[in-house]
């Protein structure tokens, strides 16, 4: 991990090969580390580069409320400071709603966009999943809250074909937990994050990629947003939870590449 000091904040990212950018944005709770394998895969052709959110990589957490429009005006920042006129930009969850408010607020700093688990607006179900969940991880069982966190993101498949695995992954987390201040601005982020009004004003070529079986953001939520960008595909990847991009990895990779080479 490196990092660079924009405006007097520290900005602690990741860098892995050279070409085009290729910029990874995290989700609720989500670190630069989480990104590797893609970065790895895509880093053949790609810089790649992620910058951690506010709070994460021993930055320290935001002095101001910090919405979607907030981090993306940070990534802003950070990008153009690391050199990047232009980049294919890829945000998963809340990190799709950084990405759409970069694609609004920056609009030459983004190629084209893809997003994954995304959503224009939360329904009321997944408001209060997210806020349950949040606040349990915060007062009551951190454990039994992040197992929690871990069935509703995931398919029933991977999950149960992984369980040793996610257990484990449970364990490594309870004993090293982030901030849980981290998680009160993004919950916050994520429920104040509503583009649908505005997504007519993203132009460039977009790409939404959703698991059929998400139970946090249901499919229908990518379907509408799919609908709302002007020069949007979707992808829906059969059988997948939330986290479709690990589930099927192989499957994710090729439909961001084929994207990437078909509007080149």
């Amino acid at each position: 991990m490196k990092s660079i000091t924009v405006a007097g904040e520290t900005i602690v990212y990741n860098e892995l090969g050279a070409g085009p950018p290729l910029v990874f944005i995290s989700g609720l709770g989500g670190v630069a580390a989480e990104w590797l394998e893609d970065m790895k895969h895509f880093a053949t052709s790609r810089r790649c580069l992620t910058l951690e959110h506010p709070g994460l990589g021993g930055t320290p957490q935001p002095r101001t409320p910090c919405g979607a429009p907030q981090m993306a005006d940070r990534i802003a920042a950070g990008l153009v400071a690391l050199g990047v006129d232009s980049a294919t930009v890829l945000g998963m969850s809340m990190g799709g709603a950084v990405a759409q408010e970069l694609a609004l607020r920056h609009p030459n700093l983004v190629e084209r966009l893809v997003l994954t688990g995304s959503f224009a607006k939360l329904d009321t179900r997944a408001e209060r999943a997210i806020t349950t969940l949040v606040k349990l991880m915060g007062t009551g069982d951190l454990k039994l809250a992040v197992r929690m966190f871990y069935w509703l993101g995931f398919g029933a498949e991977f999950y149960e074909r992984n369980l040793s695995a996610l257990d484990a992954a449970v364990d490594e987390y309870v004993a090293d937990p982030i901030d849980h201040g981290v998680f009160e601005y993004q919950l916050e982020a994520c429920l104040a994050h509503d583009t649908r009004g505005r997504l007519a004003g993203i132009t460039c070529p977009a790409l939404v990629v959703h698991g059929t079986a998400d139970l946090l953001v249901r499919p229908y939520l990518a379907r509408e947003l799919a609908d709302a960008l002007p020069n949007a595909s979707l992808v829906l990847m059969e059988g997948s939870g939330h986290s479709c991009n690990w589930e099927q990895p192989a499957l994710f990779r090729r439909e961001v590449d084929a994207f990437i080479t078909r509007t080149e």
